[in-house]
């Protein structure tokens, strides 16, 4: 993939910081015993350390992209970055699990405005016959990072400690920073005249708040978390009302409703991700209680999803360089519903190929997807908009991922109840597994036909 010789710093800045967010995610999974060991958490408290984080990361992504169209993208993300990685290496002194609980929080906060600031960085800086490039590079990095993390993690828990996870990643952290400070002095800002939408924050963030606790609550209180997401709902409708009538928006409403290649892109990423997000949750659980699988084969086994997306990023690049991104994007989803469809019919006495074959296919269409649809989403919001579509695309895919986890929270709660998953009741999970995997590819219909409907009316404008 070529690359701008100018815009080299910027991209490895931007590109090792992305690295650090899922990194960071996937590495502290894998280190929950001795975190939890060590700071007397109870399973309650080391589940709210990931929720918290992605409340950060949720609440914030928005408002990531329209800060850093105001006050200029560079600073945004210097500001995300420095307050991740400070964060990471105070939490790597935490002896108390409440005070860590909060500060991952703000971590999350910090590496939402980072992700969204990346983003806008990347998009702004690139020429635009190189657009694909740079976020296939992006893509990459974020990729590696969900891969590396468990096993990584594993390893320096096991030879250092667990506390050195949050320190070597808090320094590295400060080293990209520091590139972004001394290499890349540009500034990036388009609407210096405007406001920041405070009141539609708020609003925002009560929603995206409602909603991950609705899907946390799910599982043991259905009325509460009902009534949680009605809250959510309701909110959001404030928030678009409010929207509508604000001189300075977070979101365009208006564009979005007039932008149907804009509007549908996002649709289909909402839909995409909520297709296949929990697909390592359901393999997860049934390698290591179905087919009795040590946490580290099965970790194993996971990471090659997380490889091949990494991997097939490079080939989406050189794809949309030279065939309609489009098209490109509409066969990526194709090949996670195949995914979806090839695990519907795991059993247990299934083989290993099958469930290495639908993450095959699964991280590849990932992928393939993924990078000319944000592509085609940033293009179409425009120069002047920037930010707010890269604050978008991280909203849809972080909702598509709370709506995933909340289906897979109803559909256990129904074929399981309030009991674990073990080998009693291994067959109801099956069940449970099979089901999901047919919703799931219903919705990756409703993605393709998102793409389709985006890819005509693309080619209506281009001909108006």
């Amino acid at each position: 993939m070529r690359i701008a010789k100018e815009d080299r710093w910027l991209l490895l800045a931007v590109c090792a910081a992305q690295f650090f967010i899922p990194f960071m995610v996937a590495g502290v999974s894998a280190v929950l015993p001795p975190l939890g060991e060590s700071l007397g958490a109870s399973a309650r408290e080391l589940s709210l350390l990931g929720a918290v984080y992605t409340l950060g990361l949720v609440v914030f992504q928005l408002a990531g992209g329209t800060l850093g169209d105001i006050y200029g993208r560079r600073r945004v993300f210097l500001f995300g970055l420095s307050l991740f990685s400070v964060l990471a290496l105070v939490l790597g002194f935490m002896q108390n699990i409440d005070l860590f609980i909060t500060l991952r929080l703000f971590q999350g906060m910090g590496a939402a405005l980072l992700s969204s600031a990346s983003l806008a960085l990347l998009v702004s800086a690139a020429p635009k016959e190189l657009r694909a490039s740079y976020l296939g590079v992006h893509g990459v990095a974020i990729y590696a990072g969900i891969a590396c993390g468990p096993p990584v993690g594993g390893l320096i828990a096991g030879w250092l400690g667990w506390r050195w996870l949050f320190w070597g990643t808090g320094m590295a952290a400060l080293a990209a920073m520091c590139i972004m400070i001394f290499r890349v002095p540009t500034e990036w800002r388009m609407t210096e005249k405007a406001t920041f939408d405070v009141p539609g924050c708020l609003l925002y963030g009560g929603a995206m708040t409602a909603l991950t606790f609705a899907a946390s609550c799910m599982a043991d209180d259905h009325l509460v978390g009902g009534l949680l997401f009605l809250l959510c709902l309701v909110l959001l409708v404030c928030f678009i009302r409010r929207e509508l009538r604000s001189p300075f928006p977070m979101v365009d409403v208006r564009m979005l409703r007039r932008n149907r290649v804009l509007s549908l892109s996002l649709v289909a990423a909402f839909v995409n991700y909520c297709s296949f997000f929990g697909m390592i949750f359901f393999f997860s659980l049934y390698l290591q209680v179905g087919r009795g699988f040590s946490v580290q084969e099965a970790g194993l086994i996971l990471a090659l999803q997380a490889a091949v997306q990494s991997l097939a990023s490079p080939v989406a690049a050189s794809l949309c360089n030279r065939y309609d991104q489009g098209i490109i994007s509409t066969a990526g989803t194709v090949l996670c519903g195949l995914g979806l469809l090839s695990a519907a019919f795991l059993d247990m006495d299934s083989s290993l190929w099958i469930i290495a074959g639908a993450q095959c296919l699964i991280g590849a269409g990932s992928s393939i997807f993924a990078l000319p649809n944000t592509t085609i989403i940033m293009e179409a919001a425009g120069p002047a908009r920037v930010g707010q579509a890269s604050g978008l695309v991280g909203t849809v895919r972080t909702a598509g991922m709370l709506s995933n986890l909340i289906i897979i929270t109803l559909t256990l709660s129904l074929f399981l109840g309030h009991e674990p998953v073990g080998k009693g009741n291994m067959d109801a999970f099956l069940r449970c597994m099979q089901m999901n995997m047919v919703v799931f590819g219903i919705l990756n219909l409703l993605a393709v036909a998102c793409t389709l409907a985006r890819n005509r009316s693309s080619s209506t404008q281009a001909d108006a």
